[in-house]
């Protein structure tokens, strides 16, 4: 399986399992995907995290915002339930991908540890 075909969502059990028969360049280039996949994660999450406070009357009054974010004078109160979602979905996918980056940083250690020379 390569680094494309773990794209897809599975399960760490399987994941695991592919990881082992890559080579160190696949592995280093799965964990650049997935800390890149984290860090937008991360940006969504903090602006949806604005989106809510501002409809839950926690964010600064629309004159106090920055011009600029025209975005979140633009939301409307019926999305609060789907940014609540779509913050409890990224979080469960930050969960999954903290997992990949420890199974790949222990496949890396068994690696070293195993004296197993990382192949490319």
């Amino acid at each position: 399986m390569s680094a494309g075909g773990i794209r897809r969502p599975v399960q760490i059990e399987e994941f695991k399992t592919a990881i082992s028969d890559m080579s160190a360049d696949e592995l280093a280039h799965l964990k650049q995907e997935i800390e890149n996949s984290i860090l937008h994660l991360n940006r969504s999450n903090a602006r949806l995290n604005k989106y809510v406070a501002k409809l839950e009357g926690k964010a600064k009054t629309v004159e106090e915002e920055d011009e600029d974010d025209e975005e979140l004078q633009n939301i409307e109160e019926g999305d609060l339930q789907l940014y609540h979602d779509s913050l409890r979905e990224n979080e469960i996918l930050l969960k999954n991908y903290d997992e990949r980056l420890e199974a790949l940083h222990q496949e890396n250690l068994y690696r070293a540890s195993a004296g197993k020379k990382p192949s490319s």
